[in-house]
């Protein structure tokens, strides 16, 4: 099995699926962006990104905003945003309990408190970012403060995070406190978890929040800015003599100095020499509808459910009252095996959705004549970018990764599941780097791309992991 688990790390992840189920994040589309092109491709740009989500709309808004003579086009193999950011659970999220326990063993505190600080940071970037958007559009995009609920299904689970959290709050301020089984009841109306952990955290409409920016660059460099939507990138290749990069596509070539790959999990295709490095993990989403009894929450909290070795994370719309519910990774086909290396967001994981189908109702309500939800509106799949040392990667290609000459291509992504806590800030630096900015410090070193780190990320270490997390060790 933990072969089987490493070649599937190291397929090719091809291109997006031209077909893929239908986001409920995304009903309706923006129509003014969805599916926008050029009438004909524009042959030059200074920097094309690939990838239209939350990095891909970074990256272009930081390099459009920093130098007024950049030309600058994002080309999207689909319709604007309908990867992974328009897919997730709606999560702005970092949970740096877990994370410092993670991390400290292989990075020591130090790197792990860069890595807190950023994912810390993330979320605040966003919320500063909505309010530069017109008030219609702020509320529309739903990105709020909110206070997460970390539900614990079982008592070693509840004592497994408090000793977690014991350590974490030796050297960090205290962010959140726990709920006791009987407080979770009374006040929550949760009446199936041994425990909870109440903390801050983030929530949104990603789609409306992205397709929203795209939308206010499309009007506002009208004469620098290009979003080409239905144009997949075939190949990418480095014309030595001009000292360009010729980028071809259905529609037909465009040329320019440097590439941004924004893709995530897809980024091994056009990056050969990452794949079994940075992989792609298909991930569940469900949308429900909430009973009278639970009603909207949502406004100003998410929750997320752990049990045995996984866990469920749920967002509610503060208006409409939709609960977003993803996960079920380790409930999918073969323990979750089936989940690794798979970009099939063309079709559902029938075993993951019928875990998330339920598992609501079995935390939250007392007896069977109880319901705290009614219905499954939508289930859709959506495609995640993992990499073997767990840690996004970030920062200027080299030849090892693109296998092929030129110096000019950079790229953001490997989220690990916390594109929401990590991808914003990623894509800035990346343009600010383009832009010839001082580096600011804030992203991790650890993050940072490197012909000595990717030499050492190996696809077995990542067969290992999942064997592990999955409980298949």
């Amino acid at each position: 099995m933990h072969a089987e688990i490493t070649e599937r790390l190291c397929n090719d992840p091809g291109l997006p699926h031209p077909n893929p189920t239908s986001s409920y994040w995304q009903e309706p589309v923006l129509e003014s962006v969805a599916a926008l092109q050029s009438p004909q491709l524009d042959e030059n740009a200074d920097i094309l990104v690939i990838g239209s989500g939350i990095t891909g709309c970074s990256v272009a808004r930081h390099l459009l905003d920093g130098n007024s003579n950049l030309k600058v086009t994002v080309l999207e193999a689909r319709t604007v945003c309908s990867g992974a950011t328009g897919r997730n659970g709606g999560h702005v999220k970092a949970v740096p309990e877990y994370s410092f326990a993670e991390l400290v063993p292989s990075l020591g505190k130090e790197e792990a408190d860069a890595v807190i600080r950023f994912t810390l940071a993330n979320p605040e970037a966003l919320l500063r970012v909505k309010d530069t958007l017109s008030p219609e559009l702020q509320k529309h995009c739903e990105v709020r403060r909110v206070e997460s609920l970390n539900l614990f299904t079982d008592d070693g689970a509840v004592s497994q995070f408090e000793s977690l959290l014991e350590d974490f709050e030796r050297s960090h301020p205290k962010r959140g406190r726990i709920v006791p089984r009987d407080e979770l009841a009374q006040k929550f109306d949760v009446h199936n978890a041994a425990g909870g952990y109440l903390a801050p955290a983030g929530a949104g409409w990603p789609y409306r929040l992205i397709t929203g920016l795209f939308a206010d660059m499309v009007k506002d460099y009208t004469d620098r800015f290009r979003l080409e939507a239905l144009t997949p990138v075939q190949s990418i290749e480095y014309l030595d003599a001009a000292q360009m990069y010729r980028v071809t596509t259905p529609r037909g070539s465009l040329h320019a100095k440097q590439v941004v790959h924004a893709t995530n999990g897809h980024a091994g295709h056009l990056l050969p020499g990452i794949r079994g490095k940075l992989y792609p993990v298909r991930g569940q989403m469900t949308a429900q509808s909430p009973s009278a009894r639970f009603g909207i929450q949502g406004a100003d909290r998410s929750w997320s459910i752990h049990y045995g070795t996984g866990f469920d994370y749920m967002t509610q719309s503060g208006t409409s009252g939709e609960i977003f519910l993803g996960g079920g990774l380790g409930q999918a086909y073969l323990h979750g095996l089936d989940e690794l290396g798979n970009v099939r967001d063309d079709v559902n994981s029938v075993l993951a959705t019928a875990h998330l189908s339920g598992i609501i109702n079995a935390v939250w309500c007392k007896d069977k004549s109880d319901t705290a939800t009614v219905d499954v509106r939508a289930a859709w799949t959506g495609v995640m970018g993992f990499t073997t040392d767990g840690l996004p990667m970030v920062g200027k290609l080299a030849q090892e990764a693109t296998l092929r000459s030129g110096s000019g291509e950079w790229i953001a992504g490997g989220y690990n599941g916390y594109g929401m806590a990590n991808a914003w800030l990623s894509g800035k630096y990346v343009a600010d780097r383009i832009l010839g900015k001082e580096d600011d410090g804030l992203l991790p070193q650890s993050y940072k791309y490197s012909a000595e780190r990717l030499k050492s990320m190996q696809a077995e270490d990542g067969a290992t992991h999942w064997m592990t997390a999955l409980g298949l060790d």
